[in-house]
């Protein structure tokens, strides 16, 4: 499951990756960021995967990213940071994390808030 909330004062999507995580529910979660009008032209997302269990495949990473490439362009720059702290989520995450061929979309892994809040604020 995931749960998203925009945080209004830090002007950042807070994300949360909740226990099984699925090809199927990233893609979801991706076209409300595509559809939803309301959000920042510059787009700043702070995903927390801490408690997830991806259910994902090579082949799941590559679809990923083929399908966001298209769910970012309603916006000039998207820049995500992820909060991780098992080894083969942080490996699964650190994949899209180098695969990304995708001008005005930044993603990195951190193993925790401050470090990431502080990349996300540069």
């Amino acid at each position: 499951m995931i749960k998203y909330e925009f945080n209004s004062n830090s002007q950042i999507l807070e994300v949360f990756y909740l226990a099984d995580i699925n090809l199927t529910d990233i893609i979801e979660y991706g076209e409300m960021i595509r559809l939803n009008k309301s959000l920042p032209c510059d787009l700043r997302i702070l995903t927390d995967a801490t408690s997830a269990i991806y259910h994902l495949s090579g082949a799941d990473v590559t679809e990923l990213l083929k399908v966001l490439k298209v769910q970012i362009e309603p916006y000039d720059t998207v820049k995500t940071a992820v909060l991780q702290q098992k080894p083969v989520e942080t490996a699964i995450s650190m994949l899209v994390d180098s695969g990304i061929p995708i001008p005005n979309y930044e993603h990195k892994v951190f193993s925790t808030r401050e470090a990431a809040l502080i990349w996300l604020n540069l």
